[in-house]
């Protein structure tokens, strides 16, 4: 019996340390097939929006950025645009009850798509629009996963792709008319009304082209013998930039180019005479968006013609001489159209 004994004792010690290689070739199995924690590592997002006058009320950069980053539970970093960062363009716009918001994606993952939504505020569109990123920002993380556990394959010697090719949307500008009328001083030795009429169009968010057909009405000067009338007619051309949200503040510059009429009654020689007028002009404008289509404003003008010009009777005096800078107000009520 102590002979089976010894015998017995020093296999139960292998059989322990057989147990425990096992054991620990199966925590370090185990261990080996556990997934790796995720890092929190932060993700690159370039964020730019553009906002019509129409549209002041959707949100800023800023506030998508944190929305964005409170619905996807996710540190995001803004920095400059790369290649390899996720790039997006929002463009928010209001055409009649409508609110629109245009998508544009850039950098590493590039496409377009718009969104719509009739309400009373841009609230709904812009939780859209946080929905729509999110998506991106879920699906080029799993993108990237998948690129980085991916098991490198064969490269196949004939590859074939199917694509469609998408035409870019074309961006509308939308356009408007107006009509304007106000006081003029510096056109006659009295107050002389003037009114105009424009057609513009917006470019792009803030600037405005404007076309415009501005009329000075008929000014009188008497004389002993007889009158002269004088009126103008001018076409002008103007680029505007305005700034705010729900009112609209900013400069424009004109040029002016037009027929000034001039013609005598009551003399022993009545005659008419027609001069050509041309002038350089700066505004500063005030605007204010009514309802959907409308706006109402308020303008100060001055007009600087490039030569001096004056009308006069022989052997009675000068009948028009204007000042070197014409200076105006003006009302001015527009409808929009897209």
């Amino acid at each position: 019996m102590p002979h089976a004994e010894a015998i017995t004792q020093p296999n139960r010690v292998a059989h322990s340390m057989w147990v425990m290689a096992r054991c620990g070739f199966m925590a370090s199995l185990c261990l080996g097939l556990a997934p790796n924690p995720c890092n929190a590592t932060p993700l690159s997002l370039v964020i730019a929006t553009e906002r019509t006058a129409y549209a002041q009320d959707c949100a800023t950069q800023g506030v998508l950025f944190a929305k964005i980053e409170q619905l996807s539970q996710r540190a995001l970093v803004a920095v400059t645009a790369s290649p390899n960062s996720l790039q997006v363009v929002v463009r928010f716009d209001r055409i009649n009850d409508e609110y629109l918001a245009d998508l544009d994606f850039r950098g590493a993952k590039p496409g377009e798509r718009r969104l719509r939504d009739r309400g009373a505020s841009c609230e709904a569109l812009v939780d859209a629009v946080v929905v729509a990123i999110s998506l991106l920002l879920d699906s080029e993380i799993e993108r990237r996963e998948q690129a980085v556990h991916e098991v490198p394959r064969a490269v196949p010697t004939i590859k074939i792709v199917a694509a469609e090719v998408r035409p870019k949307a074309k961006r509308t500008m939308p356009w408007y008319l107006s009509v304007e009328s106000g006081p003029q001083w510096g056109f006659n030795r009295r107050t002389t009304p003037w009114v105009a009429a424009g057609l513009g169009i917006v470019t792009k968010p803030g600037w405005v082209v404007e076309s415009r057909v501005i009329a000075w009405l008929p000014s009188s000067t008497k004389f002993d013998t007889g009158e002269v009338t004088v009126s103008l007619v001018s076409g002008a051309l103007r680029a505007c930039h305005l700034w705010g949200e729900r009112w609209l503040l900013g400069p424009c510059a004109a040029m002016a180019l037009g027929r000034l009429h001039g013609a005598g009654r009551g003399f022993d020689e009545s005659m008419s005479t027609n001069l050509l007028w041309a002038a350089l002009g700066a505004s500063l404008s005030l605007e204010r968006p009514l309802a959907e289509r409308w706006a109402l404003g308020l303008e100060a003008t001055a007009f600087v013609p490039l030569s001096k010009q004056s009308l006069s009777v022989d052997n009675v005096g000068t009948a028009w001489d204007p000042a070197a800078i014409w200076l105006g107000l003006g009302v001015r009520l527009g409808v929009r159209f897209h």
